[in-house]
């Protein structure tokens, strides 16, 4: 993946397994991103005001929680996100812009978070781009 396809994008990655949360900001840092990564809600909400966050990444199920809170906030903000999750979620219909990428992570979610981004795409051959 060129690392410049998401270069200077802040990202929240909204994720409550370590692991996957690892694995989701390696895979944004190599494609040049900026990430600010949350495990729960509470963070998710704080991290979710900071002006430098363009586009989000959010596990819908936090275990005792669930992100919807957190996708209002991206959403009154003009934020565009997409949900990385197990499963689908009736919720989901409340976010019609929202792109679903199931887990477990491959490089198609680099691909969906570069797709709220127009020009990046434009500029991503493995993304469905003109390269």
């Amino acid at each position: 993946m060129e690392t410049t396809l998401l270069a200077n994008r802040c990202i929240l990655v909204v994720e409550d397994e370590p692991l996957l949360s690892l694995d989701i900001t390696a895979r944004l840092h190599d494609a040049g991103a900026r990430v600010l990564a949350a495990s729960h809600l509470e963070e998710a909400l704080g991290l979710a005001e900071c002006p430098e966050v363009a586009a989000g990444v959010l596990d819908f199920d936090l275990g005792k929680e669930d992100s919807t809170l957190v996708c209002w906030k991206l959403t009154d903000r003009g934020i565009p996100f997409v949900f990385h999750s197990g499963r689908i979620y009736s919720a989901f219909r409340q976010w019609p812009s929202a792109p679903v990428i199931l887990k477990p992570t491959t490089q198609s979610l680099i691909g969906a978070v570069a797709g709220l981004f127009p020009s990046a795409v434009m500029n991503c051959p493995g993304c469905g781009g003109l390269g």
